[in-house]
């Protein structure tokens, strides 16, 4: 039997909520827009169910972890059991500091993509937080703050605000890890753990990111 359009929506919301993902998160994590997947812009004008372009599909297939043939296993209504994302529960993305200015690490909206990062044991609750990832630090440019050997645990989904540690990346941009000591409407300032320097960075970003340094870890 042809599987219909509906069951594929059905199968990708289902793994999406097993990875504590909402549509509007997982469409952000994929590099879409974050309303691609409401359930609104699933209908063509007709009143039917629109089927997932290829690419979509891939892009969420990605962040979920699922191969494509697990997927497709899922959606004939196959006991495949959840092994595919049993190795993925509790556990986060994580990539060397010194990697994070490499192109292709992070999608359109900052977000961690691609296959150059590695799974580990998340500390806490915080892989249940869409978005978050592990930043492994391997210099000693900002010790006593941050130190070589450690890590931290960046959540890009929650509110900044004034007094936050902070993770400042850009494509082709060395990174840097600071304080937020300025978040105006205009622009915001990041007091850097290395040598105190200050960095400016407009409000609306620029074309550089600023997540949520949430814990730190020795």
């Amino acid at each position: 039997m042809i599987a219909q359009p509906q069951r594929v929506w059905q199968v990708l919301d289902t793994l999406g909520r097993e990875r504590g993902f909402t549509p509007s998160a997982l469409a952000r994590a994929a590099g879409l827009d974050a309303t691609a997947l409401n359930p609104s812009r699933r209908v063509v004008a007709g009143g039917g169910m629109r089927w997932p372009s290829l690419p979509t599909l891939l892009g969420i297939l990605d962040v979920l972890q699922v191969p494509l043939a697990v997927f497709a296993r899922h959606v004939a209504g196959e006991e495949v059991g959840h092994a595919p994302l049993a190795e993925q529960a509790g556990k986060l993305r994580a990539l060397s500091y010194s990697m994070l200015g490499q192109e292709g690490v992070f999608d359109q909206y900052g977000l961690p993509c691609g296959p150059v990062w590695e799974w580990e044991n998340s500390p806490g609750q915080w892989w249940s937080e869409p978005g978050t990832y592990v930043v492994r630090v391997d210099t000693d440019a900002m010790e006593p703050v941050v130190r070589d050997g450690g890590s931290v645990v960046v959540a890009p989904s929650l509110p900044l605000r004034e007094g936050d540690r902070v993770l400042l990346h850009a494509p082709a941009r060395t990174p840097v890890m600071g304080l937020l000591i300025e978040a105006g409407e205009a622009e915001r300032v990041i007091c850097s753990f290395r040598g105190a320097d200050m960095h400016v960075l407009p409000a609306q970003g620029d074309g550089a990111w600023l997540h949520r340094i949430v814990m730190m870890t020795v």
